[in-house]
């Protein structure tokens, strides 16, 4: 089974975001937190990382930093509500389609996800 973690400080979104996961045959941790999802990346394998971009104690960034500079590159997801702001512009530059503006389209996402699983 492929396993998602998803990093949303916002309830309602992390559990929409795990029903809809789940619904589609995903094994799917949470975090709501910079921390939390750092240590959730350090103690599980995961398939896909989504994340919003500003987290409590870092940023999405950071967080994709920290997934990057390891040996098994894990496919990223990056939201937020606040597209305009300068981190999320350079996110942008960096994830190209990867990125994502709340609110979105869950059938979008839901083909970008399928897109990097296939």
């Amino acid at each position: 089974m492929r396993r998602v973690l998803i990093v949303e400080n916002e309830r309602s979104i992390r559990e929409a975001l795990r029903f809809e996961l789940e619904d589609d045959g995903f094994e799917v941790m949470d975090a709501v937190d910079f921390s939390e999802a750092v240590n959730a990346y350090n103690t599980f394998s995961y398939d896909l990382v989504i994340s919003d971009l500003f987290l409590n104690k870092g940023n999405g960034m950071e967080l994709f930093n920290h997934i990057t500079k390891g040996i098994k590159q894990v496919p990223f997801i990056l939201i937020t509500a606040f597209p305009d702001t300068t981190l999320a512009c350079e996110a942008k530059d960096i994830l190209k389609d990867c990125f994502f503006e709340k609110p979105f389209g869950t059938l979008k996402l839901k083909e970008k996800i399928n897109e990097i699983m296939n």
